[in-house]
């Protein structure tokens, strides 16, 4: 089952929360997004400081009924709480610029710091636990995602190379290395995503496309080869719904699609 969503702007993140689709456009000022599952609009949240641009990233966690994004320009997640009449809205203030969220366990929030080459786990009370400065010769990791094993699977854009690294930010394997498009190569990976069997899907932006890797970072597939749009900027994996979304991108349209699909028949 594939279906898909039609966004006027660029989309920087999708997440879900309980019922209701959150998602984050770039140069969309103080404004959240939200949907049904089934992809109908719903509102918009305000969020005051948000601004035009910096907002990179969009995380929920359902043990907590919060939503975070990252604004890389202010070096600070914002923290929602939505309700369908009013919101409660707090910020955390970082030492960092932060771009990818992901979604640990205990409610914890793991935030990926591209310029400092750092991952860094905060409690759901924005108290800093620990900070994990990745090995030299990784660079501009712009997304991260915990493992089940308790290593971490990151995404290095200029690099084009996807690597699982150890608690300590050793690499322990990696794939892709050399910018492209053919055999064990990507351009410029964005985002990275993992389901409930360890698999990892990796939005292959300047490729326009989805690549799936097996939990041991060897090629399984291409993921919806023939509908998604120019670039490949996000990927969300819905355990709970048992869905991927895709988001691409039309610059010259200013334009972007979501693409939904179900993972497992």
């Amino acid at each position: 089952m594939t279906h898909s969503l039609p966004v006027r702007g660029l989309v920087e993140g999708v997440t879900r929360l309980a019922s209701e689709l959150y998602v984050i456009l770039k140069g969309d000022s103080d404004q959240i997004h939200v949907y049904t599952t089934d992809c109908q609009a719903v509102r918009t949240i305000s969020v005051e400081g948000l601004g035009k641009k910096g907002v990179c990233d969009i995380v929920a966690c359902q043990q907590n009924n919060r939503l975070y994004l990252s604004n890389k320009e202010k070096n600070c997640i914002h923290v929602v709480a939505p309700k369908p009449s009013s919101s409660k809205i707090t910020k955390w203030t970082l030492s960092d610029a932060p771009y990818g969220l992901s979604m640990m366990p205990a409610g914890h929030l793991l935030v990926t710091c591209a310029e400092t080459n750092r991952l860094r786990e905060f409690n759901p009370r924005g108290k800093l636990v620990r900070t994990i400065t990745l090995e030299t010769g990784i660079s501009h990791t712009l997304h991260s995602v915990q493992l089940a094993g308790g290593g971490f699977v990151i995404c290095c854009s200029v690099v084009s190379r996807v690597c699982v690294v150890d608690r300590e930010g050793r690499v322990e394997r990696s794939y892709g290395g050399a910018s492209g498009a053919g055999e064990r190569q990507l351009s410029w990976p964005t985002h990275v995503a993992v389901d409930r069997d360890g698999f990892v899907f990796v939005a292959d932006c300047d490729n326009a496309r989805v690549v799936l890797l097996s939990p041991t970072l060897e090629f399984a597939s291409v993921v919806l080869p023939n509908e998604l749009q120019r670039r490949t900027n996000h990927v969300y994996v819905d355990d709970f719904a048992d869905r991927l979304y895709a988001s691409s991108r039309v610059f010259d349209e200013r334009r972007s699609l979501v693409t939904v699909v179900k993972l497992h028949n």
